[in-house]
């Protein structure tokens, strides 16, 4: 059984019908006992309706088909083409002649599927206009090929032509036809037959290039198509052809030139502000895209994904104001939108503006695939936020917030190693290195507790003289993987600044050279091996080379800083400890570097690097 919904136009039909000659209690009657109809029932009793109409007189008829008319077109537009096609088939009983209704029945059979039913109507409707009706001439051709009946559909469009030489889709799908066949001299000779008569028209052409670009003839087809464009300058179809040409053929700068040129004639035309829109993005020519991006979006204000890509834009050239703001009325249409909550959150954090950053952060639910990262910024910025009040940092308002918020998302359970992380180094930044080490080592034994986090354990462990601790944890990755460079460079380096056992300390190193010869870290600790037994030439060449490897590394310009001290080049020396001061990123870090600088400038070093 059918669902009712379907069969309310219908029902609509028979309670019609049935009120005219009977009782409202009969009529209610029908009514629950249509309910209970199948499609087939009720096609059968619209056949009878029908027989009842033309029994009943031209009177009759003329009602009823018009109510019919109404039911049928209602159906069709809701896309019930199954029941408009019903009671077409019954409407054509009643005006067989009426060459509109039965187009309108041949066009719902097309879309139900039946073409070989449209085909036999739109033919008697065509033959009875003597080829003068060229829509359903085209209508009738298409059928034919969509059956593959190329022959016939050839023949169709050649009548249309025969009585109109300037049918412009007659003559284009004709071409079409001959192309199909592969009788590719023939599509071109029908299109630029039609081209002579229909002048101005760059269609043609165009449709020629189309069939070149099918056979792989990419030089021919772009001929045509800067034909087309000279015939008819607005015609964009072929300015976007020409430019996909020069795309398919590398040539991105000519194809953007193609459009921008034909953009500053036509600004408005969104078939090519698309295109050029899709090539700058797809080059990475974010500044280029821009002006273009907001006259699309400009012209498409319901484009939600151009707005998303315009604000991604705006972030890129870093116009920060104009990408919130386009994410912002973003968020009108979308408010719950997790990737606009979370761009948002991403600009006010590059801003840093964190307040701002954490509540949109904060917004994006946890079923979100976004969740979990930006739970991440909001910690990390909590602890910038922490860091940053003074003088005394550890149990202020920040601090407690951070705190509150990191152990909420540790207990949450997920990422718990990142989150520790997080919380082991805001704790060492606030000299809480016992705090730091247990955050840590809750999480040691879990999976994703890699080599780099347990050279961090180990560098905290060296912090507070547990040297065992760092030492047992380092040969414990060496047991594992004998031939791990830095593991090697860590025990070296850290028995170097305890001034430990130097020959130990150096064959570690060069353990770690032999290994990764390039390092620029491992380079760094064989100089400071030199330096601290006293060969300063060494020293200096390998530091060289170590700051090439790795130029942004703190350690390795205040190294340099120090060396140059050592040898009075007291300029090249301030160099480098600037340097080192313009790269680092911790507070405490930068107060020693100071303090570096001022010894420098003194022309003397602290008795702690002699």
């Amino acid at each position: 059984m059918m669902k009712f919904v379907r069969f309310g136009i219908l029902l609509s039909i028979l309670m019609f019908v049935f009120s005219c000659a009977t009782q409202k209690d009969k009529k209610v009657e029908i009514v629950e006992q249509k309910l209970k109809l199948s499609f087939e029932e009720i096609d059968n009793n619209l056949s009878k309706l029908v027989a009842e109409a033309k029994k009943a007189g031209p009177g009759k008829v003329k009602f009823f088909s018009g109510d019919l008319f109404l039911k049928a077109n209602a159906a069709s537009m809701q896309g019930d083409y199954k029941t408009a096609n019903l009671i077409y088939k019954h409407l054509v009983e009643l005006i067989p002649t009426d060459d509109f209704v039965n187009k309108k029945h041949a066009i719902t059979l097309i879309r139900t599927g039946d073409l070989k039913s449209s085909k036999d109507i739109l033919a008697k409707i065509f033959n009875n206009s003597e080829a003068s009706d060229s829509q359903t001439g085209l209508l009738l051709a298409g059928v034919h090929s969509s059956l593959g009946e190329t022959k016939e559909s050839k023949s169709i469009y050649k009548r249309i032509l025969a009585k109109n030489p300037k049918n412009e889709e007659a003559c284009v799908f004709l071409g079409k036809a001959y192309a199909l066949e592969e009788n590719t001299a023939s599509a071109v000779k029908t299109l630029k037959g039609c081209e002579k008569k229909m002048k101005g028209r760059g269609i043609f052409s165009y449709y020629i290039g189309k069939l070149f670009v099918d056979k792989g003839d990419l030089k021919t087809a772009l001929k045509y198509f800067e034909k087309s464009a000279r015939i008819e300058p607005t015609f964009s179809q072929s300015i976007m052809a020409i430019g996909v040409v020069h795309e398919e053929e590398k040539r991105n700068d000519k194809a953007a030139k193609v459009y921008a040129s034909y953009l500053d004639q036509h600004p408005n035309d969104g078939l090519i502000l698309n295109r050029i829109v899709q090539l700058y993005f797809s080059t990475e020519q974010f500044a280029k895209v821009i002006p273009y991006a907001e006259k699309l979006s400009d012209l498409e204000p319901d484009n939600l994904n151009l707005k998303v890509k315009l604000g991604i834009l705006y972030t890129d050239v870093k116009k920060y104001d104009q990408a919130i703001y386009t994410f912002k009325s973003l968020l009108r249409s979308v408010p719950t939108n997790d990737k606009i909550l979370y761009y948002l959150g991403a600009i006010y954090q590059e801003t840093a503006e964190y307040e701002n950053s954490i509540d949109y952060f904060t917004l994006i639910p946890p079923e979100s695939g976004l969740y979990q990262d930006s739970s991440v910024q909001v910690a990390q910025m909590l602890s910038s936020l922490a860091k940053s009040e003074a003088p005394q940092v550890k149990g202020g308002p920040n601090h407690k917030r951070f705190v509150q918020f990191i152990d909420k998302k540790i207990s949450e359970g997920d990422l718990v190693v990142e989150f520790s992380i997080v919380k082991a180094s805001y704790m060492e930044s606030v000299q809480d290195f016992k705090e730091s080490i247990a955050s840590l080592e809750k999480v040691a034994e879990m999976e994703t507790f890699s080599d780099n986090h347990k050279y961090y354990l180990a560098s905290l462990y060296d912090k507070v003289a547990d040297y065992k601790s760092s030492e047992q944890l380092i040969f414990k990755i060496l047991k594992d993987d004998p031939q791990n460079a830095h593991a090697w460079n860590f025990l070296g380096y850290s028995l170097i600044e305890r001034n430990e056992d130097m020959d130990k300390a150096f064959e570690y190193i060069t353990n770690a050279v032999e290994i990764s010869p390039n390092d620029g870290f491992i380079r760094d600790s064989l100089g400071w091996y030199y330096f601290k037994v006293g060969e300063i030439d060494k020293a200096l060449d390998e530091l060289l080379s170590a700051i090439k490897a790795e130029p942004t590394d703190v350690s390795i310009q205040k190294h340099l800083a120090i060396i140059y001290s050592e040898k009075r080049d007291f300029k090249t020396a301030k160099k480098h400890i600037v340097e080192a001061i313009r790269y680092s990123k911790e507070q405490t870090e930068r107060q020693e570097l100071n303090e570096l600088f001022k010894n420098i400038e003194s022309k003397r070093l602290p008795a702690s690097f002699k």
